[in-house]
């Protein structure tokens, strides 16, 4: 679901604290260092954000050398939002926090703003990690903090998109009816705009036989008189979904639309919503067009955030290394004392506990041999037999075959079968997670069957243990190859979808169904149900509303 207040968000942002003058500042007329690096950071702002980060970065350096807080604030909260925009969610909540923790036991104007500043954008990131009830939490604070009615009027429709997007239909449409009565909107077109739009649409998500079409329309149209870009967007996402069970040539329309403004944009996550809606709601050549289009936008924005969050953390990194080296001189011998004194304690601790382990082993020794066989059988079909199966379907699936490629998967599985005794096996990634399982999950893609992956973002498995990881990518595979062999489907999707603590994974698929899993008992689907439960989920199998198959796989993270 788009996120329809992004037009308003950084620019909201930029209002609350861009004009701010901090006393340290007035102290004095001469240049700060720190001043200098700020300035060059908003130059380059929104025209190259790697450097405009960067100059940021140093300025925050220099400004917390200096002991000035407030500016030191300023600067994380910039690099803040350049996160956000670059994906990097988790790494731009981590800067809002460092951002909090200068203005510890500050009270003024500036600082207020600030605070609003911090917490509307960790608010943003949350709902952007789709845990929308902590973004409601993160919304009232900011409220709470700010007495300005224009950013009263923001704050207030921002938590209001995030209450229905948990679902809270009414508390969303009291907020918005309360604010279209607002005189100031009088002279805020598009914020006017941006609160017809989101209380048509959350009344549209109440009920569904709404009669939305005029309100919408009239919000887009005051969206294309301010030639509000972002908001447009928002406008052509919504009628595209009130029309896709009433008009599928409006739905087409619009969808098609936002994907135009889209590309104007350079907006890779509004594209991708638009792509998706076209490849539901096309016939299937044009559909196989969005859909390839899809796969390659998806595949690069994944990259582009694992460049960024690398780059991000490396510059932050770099920066640290460099004003600590003189400290790490002066304490050179000091730690070298601490760590001789730490090493012979170590060293009496680990003898002790090796020989307490070793004990422990001989009496577990008998356990261990009898699970062995069991582990092995396991992982000699985790690895071998389905690893092989997967390397055929991608063979099937090449027009022309890459012999070299072929040689390099089968060498792979031959080191893996061949090191099969150790325990570090699952370990060895080479790529992100959810770059191993998108890769994975789309070689079974083919002009005969289409497969679609949808949320598999890499913040989504943040937290997510390893052995679950492992788990999660077996029980997919082994639903893929029983799809591949049995199912007879031409369109498949695979959804993630993370709420608080509980990740949601859907399959569909358009074949036989239901029947032809109960009669055959198949052993994949078997081991698919067993593996769930292992990591404490639960699973079920349903007939899909068309034809086909559903599976919904719902997991706990601890």
């Amino acid at each position: 679901m788009k996120i329809c207040h992004s037009s308003v968000f950084f620019l909201f942002l930029l209002l609350l604290f861009a004009c701010t003058q901090s006393k340290e500042e007035k102290s004095s007329n001469a240049p700060h260092q720190g001043d200098q690096y700020y300035a060059l950071g908003e130059k380059f702002y929104a025209k190259n954000y790697d450097s405009s980060y960067i100059n940021f970065n140093k300025a925050l350096q220099t400004y917390t050398f200096n002991k000035d807080s407030i500016n030191s604030s300023r600067s994380l909260i910039y690099l803040s939002i350049i996160q956000t925009i670059k994906g990097d969610y988790s790494g731009s909540e981590l800067s809002a926090v460092e951002a909090l923790n200068f203005l510890e036991n500050k009270q003024n104007k500036d600082v207020k703003n600030l605070k609003t500043s911090i917490y509307n954008q960790i608010a943003i990131n949350k709902e952007y990690q789709k845990d929308y009830y902590a973004s409601i939490n993160w919304y009232k604070k900011a409220i709470t903090e700010n007495n300005n009615q224009t950013d009263q009027l923001n704050l207030k429709n921002n938590l209001a998109v995030a209450l229905y997007e948990s679902d809270q239909y009414n508390a969303s449409i009291k907020i918005l009816d309360s604010l279209r009565q607002n005189t100031v909107l009088k002279n805020n077109n598009p914020l006017k705009a941006a609160i017809i739009d989101n209380l048509t649409y959350a009344k549209f998500l109440k009920n569904k036989n709404y009669n939305a079409e005029k309100e919408l329309l009239e919000a887009l149209k005051i969206r294309i008189n301010e030639n509000d870009l972002w908001g447009q967007n928002a406008s052509y996402s919504h009628l595209s979904e009130y029309f896709e069970k009433k008009n599928n040539q409006n739905a087409i329309f619009y969808a098609y639309k936002m994907l135009e403004n889209a590309k104007k944009l350079n907006s890779p996550d509004d594209r991708l919503e638009a792509l998706e809606k076209l490849i539901a709601l096309e016939e299937s050549e044009n559909s196989k067009k969005y859909f390839s289009e899809y796969q390659k936008l998806n595949d690069s924005l994944q990259t582009a955030r694992s460049k960024a969050r690398n780059q991000f953390a490396l510059i932050r990194y770099g920066t640290e290394k460099a004003k600590t080296e003189n400290i790490e001189k002066e304490n050179h011998i000091f730690r070298q004392k601490v760590a001789i004194a730490f090493l012979v304690t170590g060293l009496l601790v680990g003898l002790f506990w090796y020989l307490r382990r070793k004990k422990r082993l001989e009496q577990e020794k008998e356990i261990e041999v009898k699970n062995t066989q069991i582990k092995y059988s396991k992982k000699i079909h985790d690895v071998v037999a389905n690893g092989l199966y997967q390397t055929m379907v991608e063979v099937e699936n090449q027009e022309e075959l890459d012999k070299e490629k072929l040689l390099d998967k089968l060498e792979k599985m031959y080191e893996e079968s061949r090191d099969i005794a150790h325990e570090d096996l699952n370990e060895q990634l080479e790529k992100e997670f959810s770059v191993k399982l998108f890769e994975m999950i789309s070689s079974y893609s083919s002009p005969q069957q289409k497969v679609l992956v949808i949320g598999n973002e890499q913040t989504i498995w943040q937290n997510v243990s390893q052995n679950i990881q492992s788990e999660i990518f077996y029980a997919l595979r082994e639903l893929m190859i029983n799809m591949k062999k049995h199912s007879q489907a031409t369109l498949v999707s695979v959804k993630f979808e993370k709420i608080e603590n509980i990740l949601k994974i859907k399959y569909t698929d358009n074949g036989l169904g239901m029947g032809n899993i109960e009669n055959k008992k198949l052993s994949g689907i078997k081991n698919t149900e067993n593996r769930i439960e292992n990591i404490g989920g639960d699973i079920n199998f349903e007939k899909n509303l068309q034809k086909g198959l559903q599976v919904n796989m719902s997991i706990p993270i601890h």
